[in-house]
């Protein structure tokens, strides 16, 4: 099996996270028999998963390399929420709620603010450098129900709940002060990221339901297209010809996560009026979930060929620094 998940490209993550899609498609609730049993093969483990490796990561950040993870990850998520908050409040200024050809704006906003920690992660240990992996816990905090959630808010001016982000990022400060400060314990702990790669894609796989995605069919496709377009495109054009850098990590932050399938009844819950639209956006995210995290790996693997070539650039560049 471990073979098998090495020669998929993200294979740690999306093997894993399709063979539990399979079980939440054909045996639901198989595992939701409370305890240990429930909390590791079901979403209910999710958080803690990803506060473990948000702690992990952060000790992998060390401060004479924050600033290249800064000037490279940190102008990328910055560039992501602008185009997500600006594509947001577009969509509702011209389609409104209901949207366009069966597409609400709950489901392109929960997309478009989308991004897969574990994936970005795999993709990041196989293609990119130890600073990239490093931004993990900073990349982390747009990967909870909380970020799209925001923007859905920002979008339409209501109410905004911080407390969620903070939540995220007090694991990865407490990972930044071991790292900084005890070096062994940090080398304890390095590991833990990745180990827990196949950990969250069963998590993510989940809350997928192949056959309602297959049956979003059309929609979830061009949702994913609308996804793709300006988050992969506009990112990847930005690294290249902005920061000079090779495009690896804004791939590799541009798949639609499992998590995002969620998404929807949470805000369905926040206003009677959005339940109208839950059920199918769930559906139309799922599909996009299931290509995006077959199809980025596929197109990191095209484009970027042989893991780890320039693995250490940028870490003699935080040396300089």
């Amino acid at each position: 099996m471990f073979k098998l998940m090495k020669k998929v490209p993200g294979g740690l993550l999306l093997v894993p996270m399709l063979i539990s899609a399979l079980f939440c498609t054909f045996f639901p609730g198989l595992f939701e028999i409370g305890g240990a049993t429930e909390a590791l093969f079901t979403s209910k483990g999710l958080n803690y998963i990803i506060g473990f490796a948000c702690l992990c990561s952060g000790t992998t950040l060390k401060l004479n390399t924050i600033r290249v993870v800064l000037k490279k990850e940190g102008i990328l998520i910055l560039c992501k929420i602008i185009l997500n908050v600006l594509l947001g409040f577009l969509f509702f200024k011209f389609f409104a709620l209901p949207g366009i050809f069966g597409i609400s704006a709950i489901a392109y906003i929960t997309t478009i603010a989308s991004t897969n920690p574990s994936l970005f992660l795999a993709l990041e240990e196989e293609y990119g450098t130890e600073s990239d992996s490093a931004a993990f816990g900073l990349l982390a905090v747009l990967c909870t129900p909380a970020y799209p959630m925001l923007v859905f808010s920002v979008s339409q001016a209501t109410p905004i709940n911080w407390m969620p982000i903070i939540s995220t990022l007090i694991p990865v400060i407490l990972g930044v002060i071991i790292g900084n400060t005890d070096q062994k314990l940090a080398d304890f702990l390095k590991p833990g990221a990745a180990l827990s790669l196949p950990f969250m894609g069963w998590a993510f796989g989940a809350n997928i339901n192949l056959v309602n995605a297959l049956k979003a069919g059309g929609q979830g496709i061009l949702l994913t297209l609308l996804f793709y377009i300006p988050m992969v495109v506009i990112l990847v054009l930005i690294e290249r010809y902005v920061l000079k850098k090779d495009g690896v990590t804004s791939l590799a932050m541009s798949t639609i996560a499992g998590m995002s399938v969620s998404v929807p009844a949470l805000i369905g819950a926040t206003n009677p009026a959005y339940q109208a639209y839950v059920d199918a956006a769930t559906a139309q995210i799922a599909f996009g979930v299931v290509i995006s995290s077959i199809l980025t790996p596929i197109i990191a693997k095209w484009l970027f060929g042989h893991p780890g070539q320039d693995q250490h650039t940028e870490l003699k560049e935080a040396k300089k620094v």
